[in-house]
């Protein structure tokens, strides 16, 4: 999460759509003391957002995930800036966000093992990472406020153009280039696990919405 009232900004982020890399960006490229943010444990960046609110949310790491709702609720803005404000989130494909996923947690899972559609299908039998919170917060759900969407999506294979449309916007230079944290879970894309009809399924039960979404943006984006 960033906050910047100086520049009427609200980033989110979202697990797996380089939201690590995007906070850190933020953070040093946007010249506001003032500015509300998570930490960015990859670059031992400190966070700026209140302790009792961490505190609060220190289970499976929650407040790195805050939705635009969860930050009203936490009265860490209001309903009336979260509405005036440009808030942003990138949503990936849900496939190969879920590959993603895999191919981290395995790292510390099951390090060595052979990678197999099986072995995911054993993890995530109801959509989600058995385990992982995280693995099940919908991409769909970040930019609502009271259950309708009140902000932008960046699709992620074109989030590096948005975002230097943005810096153009707010006339800011880029100081800091983006970094790229956690681009080494996946190096041999040609040999990855490939989904079956039950990892399909699955997916498209419990992540339907983020499916939907996913579609609607990348038809409006390319027709």
């Amino acid at each position: 999460m960033y906050i910047s009232h100086k520049y009427k900004l609200i980033f989110l982020r979202s697990p797996k759509t380089a939201s690590s890399s995007l906070s850190e960006f933020f953070i040093r490229n946007i010249p506001d003391p003032g500015a509300i943010y998570t930490p960015v444990e990859d670059s031992n960046i400190k966070g700026t957002l209140s302790q009792d609110i961490i505190n609060r949310y220190k289970t499976d790491f929650k407040f790195y995930h805050f939705t635009l709702q969860d930050i009203i609720d936490n009265n860490i803005i209001t309903k009336e800036q979260a509405l005036s404000y440009r808030s942003i989130c990138v949503i990936r494909d849900p496939v190969d966000r879920q590959k993603s996923f895999y191919y981290f947690y395995k790292k510390w899972k099951q390090p060595g093992s052979r990678a197999s559609i099986e072995q995911y299908n054993a993890w995530t039998p109801r959509g989600h990472f058995l385990g992982e919170p995280n693995s099940g917060i919908l991409q769909s759900s970040f930019l609502k406020i009271d259950n309708k969407i009140a902000g932008e999506y960046w699709l992620y294979q074109n989030f590096h153009n948005d975002l230097s449309q943005l810096m153009r916007e707010l006339n800011l230079s880029v100081t800091h280039m983006l970094p790229q944290h956690k681009t080494d879970f996946r190096k041999n894309r040609d040999n990855e696990i490939k989904f079956n009809e039950f990892a399909t399924d699955n997916l498209n039960k419990f992540f339907g919405s983020d499916v939907e979404l996913y579609n609607e943006l990348l038809e409006e984006t390319y027709v």
